[in-house]
């Protein structure tokens, strides 16, 4: 059983107060909805990924960064009806948000009313099942952000998937706004979106599940984690000013493997996001 820890990697805990133009905020989701797949412990995500990144120094990959020179905080955890808030707080101030944790739902509650208009979505299904408000889940995330949010532009980066439905694909197709790039795609192109884009979502099962394997819905194919990182290390700069990472499943997680490569991923993004 893990202890209480302070924060990712000991940066400084802190509240809304302490937010400042260009701050670098760490936020942990604890949104997870209820499907036909387990969870797996997703709303234990953040507890158990403080407890490990007490392993990792604070800088990036060759140490070409030392992180602890940046403005970076960690907001602590908070439920799907607060996490938006936080995160138009955050907006507010001319900051940046990282959010961590919980499901793919997390998307929706932290930008359904941001001022942001395009996104990419690193994932391997599309999420466009037939939206129902009252039982609303992680594979309606995308129909339910289009639906209410008809200016949105989004490119859904990775499908494949034996788990879509042919009627979402079908659905997404009838959009103008909507752009799927299936797997597999060029080192180039990911660079591109990644430098571009101002909101970024990484569901996990985004990776080839050899890779990264701890999330709920895994499928075929995918990006190694690796080579990811190193697209990750190698960008200069991003427009990004919220990335968010979902559906890491600690339960099914053994030794936490998959934790701490996570770990080393949030410490690239952080990285990316502190030299742009």
């Amino acid at each position: 059983m893990f202890r209480k820890y302070h924060s990712f990697f000991g940066f400084p805990r802190t509240t809304l107060d302490g937010i400042a133009r260009n701050t670098i905020a760490i936020v942990g989701s604890t949104a997870v909805s209820k499907s036909i797949h387990p969870d797996y412990g997703q709303k234990q995500a953040t507890k158990t990924l403080r407890a490990l990144s007490l392993e990792y120094d604070t800088h990036n990959l060759y140490i070409s960064q030392e992180l602890e020179n940046y403005d970076i905080v960690d907001l602590g955890d908070f439920p799907k009806n607060i996490i938006g808030r936080i995160i138009q707080s955050i907006f507010n101030n001319d900051a940046k948000a990282l959010v961590i944790g919980g499901d793919h739902t997390t998307t929706y509650y932290c930008l359904s009313k941001t001022p942001f208009r395009d996104i990419a979505i690193f994932d391997a299904h599309l999420d466009a099942e037939e939206l129902d408000i009252k039982n609303f889940h992680h594979g309606s995330v995308t129909r339910r952000l289009i639906t209410e949010i008809p200016t949105l532009n989004v490119k859904i980066v990775g499908f494949r998937g034996y788990s879509t439905m042919k009627k979402e694909l079908e659905f997404l197709q009838n959009k103008k706004n909507v752009k799927i790039l299936s797997w597999p795609i060029q080192d180039n192109i990911i660079q591109n979106i990644i430098q571009q884009t101002n909101m970024i979502s990484i569901d996990l099962d985004f990776f080839d599940p050899t890779s990264f394997w701890s999330v709920r819905v895994p499928e075929v194919f995918g990006a190694d984690f690796s080579w990811f990182v190193n697209i990750i290390h190698r960008t200069e700069k991003t427009c990004a000013r919220y990335i968010d990472i979902v559906e890491y499943c600690p339960k099914i997680d053994n030794g936490y493997i998959c934790g701490k490569k996570l770990l080393q991923l949030i410490l690239e993004i952080l990285a990316l996001l502190a030299r742009s």
